[in-house]
């Protein structure tokens, strides 16, 4: 498939961070809420700016005008160098990229372990690419991005609704459904670069979003049996196979790190809660919540025994499951606004989830620690949802 639409969104991004950037504070007052105030200075206009709203997503990170804390970068070519001469944050170190999108999201990864040593904060920029749906064209279609928002590309255009974006196992293609071809629902992968349009299975009835595990098989809810139970296939639709059927509806697989087993919503109409299951079939646990009405599990890749996961109190929220320590803990979240549909980031601490009102749906950054929210996508992008995240791992 010809790549189809290249949004280089630099205006809307430098006037986002700008935005963000409010008059100093008392450093160590923000410090002991676990936050650094940093002022950024760039010689390169573009990359500071590029690295500056990327900085402002994140949770221990505060734009702060005159800071004593400041983060100075400086350019030639595709390197960097980052350096803070603070006592208490001083670092420096230099970064490459094969183009400007990679080198400003390296530089921000710089930054962000240089300064935040104490705490131990992990890269999370470079390492994280983001599928999701957007209205930008008066269809529902599949587009990429990342988080210093530097490049938006469409990878369809089927002038249909193509919904439910999945990354691969190994990041270089997403699995979405669209009907487009037969007027039934299908699975299709595409890399968005010079590849015809790809059917992956034929399994008929309602699909749901092809989930991809670490050896590159995917999972998927379908009614083809009648209910909507979990199906297995290999990475290109080969012989799909249901591995989970209850009576109920079994939607939304994702699988754990290792691939041994499903966490996935289940449960009645109207009263779904959240499974696990071997990833090699047969029943179901349900995890107990504490909330009614519970779905789209995401396992962390990050973090052991991890989940983040959707609640309905009053509204949508979000909420982390420690498999584990068999605790349920509401990510604190002030905002009154929905959030839903998150996924993990390459840090295992951030999300990008859709947050909504009754009228408008937009992608956000979602602090799992702090609760700190701050949107990604640009109003120019119109309504965005489904956000699904490829982490690199080492």
């Amino acid at each position: 498939m010809r790549l189809l639409a290249l949004f280089v969104l630099f205006a809307a991004s430098l006037l986002s961070a700008q935005d963000r950037v409010v008059i100093n504070d008392s450093v160590d007052a923000e410090l002991q809420k676990g936050i650094i105030p940093i002022t950024v200075v760039s010689d390169d206009q573009v990359l500071g700016n590029l690295v500056q709203f990327a900085l402002s997503t994140h949770g221990a990170i505060s734009l702060r005008a005159g800071s004593s804390v400041k983060v100075a970068i400086s350019r030639s070519g595709l390197t960097a160098t980052v350096a803070c001469d603070n006592a208490r944050f001083a670092f420096q170190s230099s970064v490459e990229g094969k183009d400007e999108d990679e080198l400003a999201l390296r530089t921000a990864d710089a930054a962000l372990v240089g300064l935040g040593k104490r705490w131990q904060l992990k890269p999370l920029f470079a390492g994280t690419k983001i599928a999701f749906t957007s209205k930008f064209s008066g269809n529902q279609e599949i587009y990429v991005t990342n988080l210093a928002r530097s490049k938006t590309l469409r990878l369809t255009n089927y002038r249909n609704t193509s919904i439910g974006p999945r990354w691969s196992a190994d990041g270089t293609r997403v699995y979405f459904v669209s009907s487009v071809r037969t007027g039934f629902p299908e699975i299709f992968s595409t890399n968005g670069i010079g590849e015809p349009r790809k059917v992956i299975t034929d399994v008929r009835g309602a699909l749901g979003a092809a989930s991809s595990g670490p050896d590159g098989r995917i999972a998927f809810g379908s009614s083809n049996k009648g209910t909507m139970d979990i199906f297995v296939a290999g990475p290109n639709g080969e012989a799909p196979h249901r591995v989970i059927a209850t009576p109920d509806v079994d939607a939304d697989p994702s699988w754990s790190p290792d691939g041994a087993r499903f966490a996935l919503t289940s449960g009645p109409v109207g009263h779904p809660g959240i499974y696990l299951a071997s990833s090699a079939g047969g029943s179901v646990t349900r995890v107990s919540t504490g909330y009614g009405y519970c779905t789209e599990p995401r396992w962390n890749p990050s973090v052991p025994n991890q989940l983040i996961f959707t609640f309905q109190s009053g509204r949508l929220s979000l909420g982390i499951i420690n498999l584990s320590a068999g605790t349920v803990t509401p990510v604190p979240v002030t905002s009154p606004l929905d959030l839903s549909h998150a996924s993990w980031c390459a840090d295992g601490r951030h999300l990008i989830a859709t947050q909504a009102t009754k009228t408008n749906s937009w992608l956000a950054v979602v602090d799992s620690l702090t609760g700190k929210v701050a949107r990604l996508s640009s109003v120019q992008m119109a309504d965005c949802s489904e956000p699904d995240c490829w982490v690199r791992r080492n």
